[in-house]
């Protein structure tokens, strides 16, 4: 099955899929999103714990990418809240874009 980034997917639908990503799939960092890791003191553990336990908040269209970006806040391993920005790429892979503390 061919996965259209391009097509905006439901809510619920995207954090599943986010989920399955995180479960069984693979996750890229991006160079931004590394250097937001490093500054503000998140792990990948961080991040994925972020991924797997958090809600989106927020979704947009990126045109230059033709792909949708989405925000999904929650709380890291510290209990301090945070929030990932990703987009899906493919059905088993995602983009981190950044990181938000």
């Amino acid at each position: 099955m061919n996965f259209d980034q391009s097509r905006e997917i439901p809510d619920d639908e995207a954090k599943s899929i986010i989920r399955e990503i995180v479960a069984d799939g693979t996750l890229i960092l991006s160079r931004h999103a590394k250097e937001r890791m490093a500054e503000r003191g998140y792990s990948l553990q961080d991040v994925v714990h972020i991924l797997l336990h958090g809600e989106i908040v927020k979704k947009e269209y990126k045109e230059k990418t033709q792909n949708w970006s989405y925000r999904v806040q929650g709380y890291d391993l510290e209990n301090d809240e945070g929030a990932i920005v990703v987009a899906i790429i493919k059905r088993m892979s995602a983009i981190i874009i950044t990181v938000l503390g």
